[in-house]
């Protein structure tokens, strides 16, 4: 793969890898509110310790594949593949009605920022993180394609930043649009948390369906 085209891809995965509106729904209620810079770091550190924990594990799992150029490209296609038809399947489950889940899940976000520590702040996320099956299909086209590319470790470096910078964009980019405006953002932050919570599961069935017909038509590219 040319080095353009893994990087748009790269790109293209990372923020299909960044729709997880729990997340976001917990780290813009926290940022929302005084105190929050320890609170929003322990959320940052524990959706960031899991995509980067199961990361690592696809990258490496990734790199010892054999470098044979029929039996790599012929994985690649079937990779796609299987992570398009998962990511249908995830968004026809999502796109069904969940209007009691919907109210839960808001209870949920609501009551663990209100009552917890920054210590369970940080297991809830990485938990939140780790169940985040979408996400990690997601990331897994991208994780074998940066592995297996043949670039040098600075180049790899550079795309598996870019990758996991996207990907936690959820838990980095509130902290960070805080920082820079301060209480200035609570009406816009307002407003993203209503729509995000409203929209949750469709706004994640929407990115799968989109991230499905790119992988599938790339994979099935490949076979043929």
């Amino acid at each position: 793969m040319e080095g353009i085209e893994l990087l748009g891809q790269t790109i293209l995965l990372g923020i299909g890898a960044a729709f997880t509106p729990m997340l976001l729904a917990m780290q813009i209620v926290i940022v929302s509110g005084d105190p929050w810079r320890r609170r929003a770091v322990s959320v940052a550190m524990g959706g960031s310790a899991a995509f980067l924990i199961v990361g690592a594990l696809l990258f490496f799992g990734f790199a010892q594949v054999p470098n044979v150029m029929a039996e790599r490209g012929a994985l690649e296609a079937w990779l796609r593949i299987i992570a398009a038809v998962v990511l249908v399947v995830v968004a026809w489950v999502l796109l069904r009605p969940h209007p009691q889940m919907r109210e839960r899940v808001e209870d949920d976000i609501s009551r663990h920022v209100k009552d917890a520590s920054d210590g369970a702040l940080l297991g809830i996320a990485f938990a939140l993180s780790i169940k985040d099956v979408s996400s990690f299909v997601v990331l897994a086209p991208a994780l074998h394609d940066i592995a297996v590319s043949g670039e040098g470790v600075a180049v790899q470096s550079a795309l598996l930043l870019v990758l996991f910078g996207l990907a936690l964009l959820p838990v980095l980019g509130p902290p960070a649009v805080r920082l820079a405006f301060g209480h200035r953002a609570d009406a816009a932050f307002g407003k993203a948390y209503q729509f995000t919570m409203s929209h949750q599961f469709q706004l994640v069935a929407s990115m799968a369906l989109v991230i499905a017909a790119y992988l599938a038509v790339t994979g099935v590219t490949q076979l043929v």
